[in-house]
């Protein structure tokens, strides 16, 4: 039996110094490896466990990355191990193959993108909620989705999510509120559906998954057997599923729990053989 992990990053297994702190036990310095470091400022880390276990299944063929992390943004990551053979990354927009976008995925992904409006109908709204509100920045991820950012968490940012999910699910988009970001994709952009594609191009029998937003819903319901952290958007709203275990930790330990508990499925499916 093949078993294949579709893993989400930020806030799975990658953590900011901010994100650390939703859990009760913060790892110490030594037990922190930079990860994600651009201009000399380090943006993600992981611990020294989620390394090991991380190198370890990556060795063995057996992880997908799916992010919502732009390609360059995931280009730069220092992940242990041999490159995954395939990486979803863009919410799903964009499957890697070996490192380089596979066109024909992509084709798929803009089709299927045709039922909502136009990107730039859209971006012409956020920035009107941009300049009405304390953003600190409006950002776009090629023409394919965008996110609003703030410094500090506020009361009036889930307000202001509220109002434009009720809006973007008028024009087939949806808003998803993440930590200090407000991300804006269209409805049928979903990593569900290519961690489905990159499940059968591996000749999966058996599919994992985890991950801690409401982006990841999706794949977490596709999955065969799921987890998610307690923190986050999931946890937040009170996700649950029969086949979905949620982790004792928050923080940064929870993705100590995450990577182990993958590497417990990927045991018990070699000895299920």
């Amino acid at each position: 039996m093949t078993t294949v992990v579709a893993t989400d990053l930020d806030g799975t297994l990658l953590f900011s110094q901010r994100a650390m702190a939703a859990g009760s036990r913060r790892p110490p310095a030594k037990d922190l490896v930079p990860v994600d470091v651009e201009g000399g400022r380090t943006y993600a880390y992981m611990t020294t466990a989620v390394i090991r276990d991380w190198a370890r299944l990556a060795g063995a063929g057996a992880l997908v990355p799916a992010t919502t992390r732009s390609v360059p943004q995931y280009r730069r990551l220092r992940l242990p191990g041999p490159p995954p053979h395939i990486a979803i990354v863009c919410n799903g927009a964009r499957l890697l193959v070996g490192g380089e976008a596979e066109p024909a995925w992509e084709h798929r992904v803009r089709r299927r993108m045709r039922g909502g409006v136009a990107f730039d109908v859209v971006w012409r709204e956020a920035t009107g909620w941009y300049h009405r509100h304390p953003f600190a920045a409006l950002r776009a991820v090629e023409d394919l989705f965008m996110y609003l950012t703030v410094r500090e968490r506020a009361d009036w940012l889930t307000d202001v999510a509220a109002q434009a999910a009720a809006w973007a699910g008028g024009v087939g988009w949806r808003a998803s509120l993440q930590g200090r970001k407000l991300y804006l994709l269209p409805r049928t952009l979903d990593k569900a559906a290519a961690v489905a594609h990159a499940a059968e191009r591996l000749a999966a029998d058996r599919l994992v998954a985890g991950g801690d937003s409401l982006l990841d819903a999706g794949m977490l319901r596709a999955a065969d057997a799921a987890i998610r952290p307690a923190h986050g958007e999931l946890h937040s709203t009170g996700f649950a599923l029969p086949h979905c275990r949620t982790t004792r930790e928050a923080g940064a330990a929870a993705g100590d729990e995450i990577i182990a508990w993958y590497g417990s499925q990927i045991h018990a499916a070699r000895l299920a053989i």
